[in-house]
């Protein structure tokens, strides 16, 4: 098969955007070598899980653009929905070491049982039947079933509150370092926030304005993360100089 021009700038920007959250999420988990600290590690592949939905979409593309094959359906809906449930896992044990220490054990407790569950259910249905997740109308475009979508958005809405959270709690904090992680993190679930609204609304009918929003803010988001969570020297040198 052939792609459209549209498609072919779908594509491209997904897979720069997965590129990017892949190899700064792996940058992040990397800080566990010279900090020694489980944190790092947890929320470095919690970073690149984030980007799995989009898996499939750049798999896609590649397979595509070299070999002129779409990848199997089956493929498709296991890439775009398999990883996300241990997101929950690997996030909110990197959460409950920073924040929420005292329900740290039910916190995990909780989030574990939910992450298998909802893992579990995903793949039963999907060896079953995989028509059962969803119906690809194209290359990039799959009508997700309603029980997927139900939980896409959940997966979502955790992310987000949970990570608003953290960056709040990073914007009280006495320390200017500190305060100034906040700004970044909070602006990363923002970005990401506007990046998952504008998927959502244009993801029936796709056009260049939207895919360039979306994957723009996608990417700003993970480079607000990265900077937010690791504070490079650099950007501690620059911004916090000047706010003095």
């Amino acid at each position: 098969m052939e792609l459209t021009p549209l498609e072919i700038f779908y594509g491209s920007f997904t897979l720069v955007s997965v590129i990017i959250s892949t190899i700064l999420g792996i940058l992040i988990a990397l800080k566990y070598k010279k900090y020694r600290k489980i944190d790092y590690l947890a929320v470095g592949i919690t970073w690149v899980l984030l980007a799995s939905p989009y898996w499939s979409d750049a798999i896609q593309f590649i397979s595509v653009m070299l070999t002129g094959i779409q990848i199997s359906i089956t493929l498709y809906y296991f890439l775009a929905n398999a990883f996300i449930a241990p997101m929950y896992i690997t996030w909110i044990y990197a959460l409950t070491n920073i924040l929420f220490t005292k329900q740290k054990k039910i916190l995990i407790i909780i989030f574990s049982v939910v992450a298998i569950v909802a893992e579990i259910s995903f793949l039963t249905l999907f060896f079953i039947n995989p028509n059962s997740v969803g119906d690809q109308k194209s290359a990039f475009v799959v009508e997700w079933e309603i029980w997927i979508q139900i939980y896409l958005l959940i997966s979502i809405a955790l992310l987000l509150i949970t990570g608003f959270i953290f960056a709040r709690a990073s914007l009280k904090a006495g320390q200017t370092e500190l305060r100034l992680k906040g700004i970044f993190l909070l602006a990363a679930f923002l970005s990401f926030t506007i990046a998952t609204v504008i998927d959502v609304v244009g993801a029936d009918i796709p056009t260049e304005i939207t895919i360039l929003l979306a994957r723009t803010f996608l990417i700003i988001s993970s480079l607000c993360f990265y900077i937010g969570y690791t504070l490079p020297k650099f950007v501690k040198k620059l911004l916090i100089k000047k706010q003095e």
